[in-house]
């Protein structure tokens, strides 16, 4: 079932975040998950070691797909559920992204953003994670 966006309506969360705040909020958050032991191996093994070779890039592009769906301004035009597949993932994966997520919000933002993002954030898994575990056809 979906939530609803909490108190913040989608359109008004990124005039809230901005980029600099944004941008902070991702670095913490892959700074964590590169460090987990489940999570690490497959960020290090698609994009390098943290925070170095292509993490500048990767964190760009993000910034762009976070931006576009708070409703900020943005170039964005990957397509995020494809991305994930073939990076050998599974729900327990995405349980731990949404848990480190989770604690990185609610360390760097107020409790009002830390929800609404949380729970785009767990929209989205329902995308991802069927891109990430259906099979080759």
């Amino acid at each position: 079932m979906t939530q609803p966006l909490p108190l913040i309506h989608q359109g008004a969360l990124f005039a809230r975040l901005g980029d600099e705040t944004l941008r902070r909020v991702l670095w913490a958050f892959y700074a964590r998950a590169t460090r987990d032991e489940l999570l690490g191996p497959v960020f290090t093994r698609k994009i390098g070691p943290f925070p170095r070779a292509g993490w500048p890039m990767h964190i760009a592009r993000l910034e762009g797909f976070w931006r576009a769906v708070t409703g900020g301004p943005s170039a964005y035009r990957g397509q995020p559920g494809p991305a994930h597949a073939d990076l050998g993932i599974d729900p327990a994966h995405f349980d731990r992204w949404l848990a480190l997520w989770e604690e990185t919000l609610r360390e760097h933002l107020d409790p009002t953003e830390a929800e609404a993002l949380l729970t785009l954030a767990r929209r989205m898994r329902v995308t991802l994670e069927r891109h990430a575990t259906q099979e080759p056809s």
